[in-house]
């Protein structure tokens, strides 16, 4: 029977044979020269704390401060020079990010927010919620026991509206699965739903389905099997896409927020809600600011929002030196 120190040593061993041969796992080189190179500061510090955000590189502030340094970057709603040098570098910036996505701006817009809670918050304050009445149910706002707390905050916002809130214990979703009920054209509900679930916890870094995404939009998952209208999903990626790749071409998600710090440790402030276009054209905005008006009236209730969902939703010249920022990760 092998001993408590002989285990040890095996498993020690094993370790060190693994580090010798996969010594460039995950990064694709050197690990001991990526840290001497780019992670300096953490010398005799065990940092435990990357499911809330990943530590920058030394590069990323280097190169984020000399493009700084040599560009002059304008108002995005100008037109001049500066203000076409930041229209353009933003907009790359969302061709990039849609492409790490596997999704293009046909399929998706990028709405730039200050994190994932602000993403969220968008949603919660502009989905078109509808209360129950005489003329039928009314919207349901359901999300996984297993949420974050900006998303379980969103019932703050329901409540007030006379909306359903449901929470549902993870086992349930699939256990409770059948095929929807069937309806007839007196029983159609335009009441939509949203079912809000993490592809990652926060919590217990559990990870969950991606397959919910097309299971509660065909109603064939519970809770969307259950209740009648048109079930939008929320999938909350912020944890989940700082180390997994996620396929919004396979699992079209109608609202995806996510935070980049989580991802790239810099910046703080800067975050995006990925909109799928069909859902986007049944959010309701009330408040506009920034270049986000394409015409309103002082005196009169008149306003015409841009015409296009970016341009609608996305105050970029407030976070736009953060955004080019990001060229360099």
């Amino acid at each position: 029977m092998e001993t408590q120190s002989s285990l040890e040593f095996q498993d020690l061993s094993t370790f060190e044979s693994f580090k010798g041969f996969w010594h460039y796992y995950g990064y694709g080189v050197d690990q001991q020269d990526l840290i001497d190179r780019e992670f300096k500061r953490i010398k005799g510090v065990t940092y435990l704390d990357h499911a809330g955000t990943t530590l920058f590189p030394e590069s990323q502030i280097k190169g984020f401060c000399d493009d700084m340094s040599r560009n002059v970057y304008g108002n995005p709603h100008s037109h001049n020079p500066s203000s076409r040098l930041t229209h353009d570098t933003v907009e790359s910036v969302r061709y990039r990010i849609l492409g790490h996505f596997n999704t293009c701006p046909e399929e998706y817009s990028v709405i730039f927010t200050s994190g994932c809670t602000a993403a969220l918050k968008l949603v919660a304050d502009t989905f078109p919620w509808k209360a129950a009445s005489n003329e039928g149910p009314g919207s349901q706002f359901c999300y996984l026991t297993d949420n974050h707390t900006s998303v379980v905050g969103i019932r703050g916002v329901t409540a007030l509206q006379g909306v359903g809130t449901v929470s549902v214990l993870p086992h349930e979703v699939e256990r409770r699965a059948r095929k929807p009920p069937t309806q007839t054209n007196g029983e159609e509900s335009s009441a939509p739903n949203l079912f809000c679930y993490p592809a990652q916890s926060n919590f217990s870094g559990r990870k969950y389905p991606l397959s919910y995404v097309k299971g509660i939009q065909s109603q064939q998952l519970y809770p969307a099997c259950e209740h009648r209208g048109r079930w939008f999903v929320l999938l909350d990626a912020a944890c989940f896409v700082s180390c997994s790749p996620l396929d919004l071409s396979q699992y079209p998600a109608d609202f995806v927020p996510i935070s980049f710090y989580k991802m790239f440790g810099f910046p703080t402030g800067l975050g995006a809600l990925l909109v799928r276009n069909e859902a986007a054209e049944v959010l309701r905005k009330t408040y506009f600011g920034g270049g986000t008006a394409a015409a309103y009236l002082v005196a009169e209730n008149y306003f015409v929002p841009k015409p296009n969902v970016v341009s609608r939703w996305d105050v970029t010249g407030r976070i736009c030196p953060l955004i080019v920022g990001k060229q360099h990760s």
